[in-house]
Order: structure tokens, then sequence, then C-alpha cells
């Protein structure tokens, strides 16, 4: 007789021992931005920043009183919403505005290296139209009249309210044409003074 074939016993089978699929309860990895992905937000979100910074207007604000200087670029930039670039004397105020093209030019009158007066005679020469306020502490006529004569459309003599100062801003970038829709009064009233020299903190 012939062999009998073998028959493989039936393995037993317990609730739950059935083998798991593969992945099974495993987390799908997530996709990595690929890096040119990467590269195209950041370059979004830089243009974002861009186009935010363009349209605000600009601001050259030369003083070489420090104090002054910071305090005055604060207020404009929070309540006026302007991009304000500062510069200590009159050789770097000519740079920058080279480089920037501001909407107005704010500017001290006593200076080192370059003062006001000439600062205002060489940004005639490049663009006749933008907007000159000059800031000085001597309060005499002919110090004005020297002011208006060298270029500058306005004069405002410290110490000065802030309120005053961005009031005339918002009227020299509306004259301008510059954006001034995000400007807004200033919250204190124009109370406090700015005065110049080393005594740059405002007083009632």
């Amino acid at each position: 007789q012939a062999a009998a074939a073998a028959v493989p016993e039936p393995q037993s089978k317990t609730p739950g021992s059935a083998k798991p699929k593969e992945n099974e309860g495993v987390d799908a990895p997530v996709a990595k931005p690929k890096p040119m992905e990467r590269q195209n937000s950041i370059m979004k979100k830089r243009s974002a920043k861009s186009d935010d910074k363009a349209q605000k207007p600009k601001i050259l604000l030369v003083d070489d009183d420090n104090t002054l200087r910071l305090l005055v670029k604060s207020r404009l930039e929070k309540d006026q919403a302007c991009v304000v670039t500062a510069a200590g004397d009159g050789v770097e105020a000519l740079k920058k505005f080279e480089e920037n093209r501001p909407d107005i030019v704010i500017s001290d009158v006593f200076m080192p290296k370059m003062d006001g007066f000439e600062l205002c005679r060489c940004i005639r020469k490049i663009d006749t139209s933008v907007p000159i306020v000059m800031l000085t502490s001597m309060n005499d006529v002919k110090d004005r009249i020297n002011g208006l004569d060298a270029g500058a459309d306005d004069y405002i003599v410290k110490p000065f309210a802030p309120k005053e100062l961005e009031a005339r801003v918002r009227s020299l970038l509306r004259r301008r044409g510059a954006n001034t829709d995000s400007a807004k009064e200033p919250a204190d009233g124009g109370g406090s003074r700015v005065k110049g020299g080393n005594a740059g903190t405002p007083t009632k």
C-alpha cells in the first residue's frame, strides 16, 4: 500500500492572536516641506514685511542729540505709523537721504560736520520737492529766514510739543501724497514739550 500523505496538524487559534498588519497602529510619517517650499515660504513672509514697510511714510530725522532723536523717533513710529531713519549729523543724513529717499526730512540746525542749513541746500540739489522741517533752539528771526532761504518748508523752535510736530508731519504728508491712513492723533493731548540740547525728555 502507498504511504498515506502526511496531514499537517491544525494550528490552535486563540482570540486576538491574529498577526497584526504591517504598520498597523503606527502614525503615518509627516511629510517634511521640501527645501524649495521652505525657501518660498520665507521669501513670501519677507516680501509681506517689505510691502508693509514700503507703504508707510518715510521720515529722515537728523539731530546730534541722541536722547531727543530716540524720543521723536519713537513718537513718530508709534503714533504716526511712520518709518523713521535717524542720523546724528549732516554728512550721515545726506548719505541716508540718497539711500532711502524719505517723504519728509526733519533736521536740527546746529550739528557737527555739516549743519542743517548746508544739509538743506545739498538736499535741494537732489530733490526740490521733499518737505524739510528745521528744528532749532535759537528763536531768532534771522535764523529762521536763513533756514527758509536754504530751502526749508517749515520751522519749529525747541522746546516744542510733540503734538505740534506730529500735526505738521501729517500736514506735510498730505501735501506730499504719502500714505497717512494709519496716522492718528497722539493720546497725550500734546501737553508735553521736547527740549533740545541735553534735556531731551518731555516736560510739562
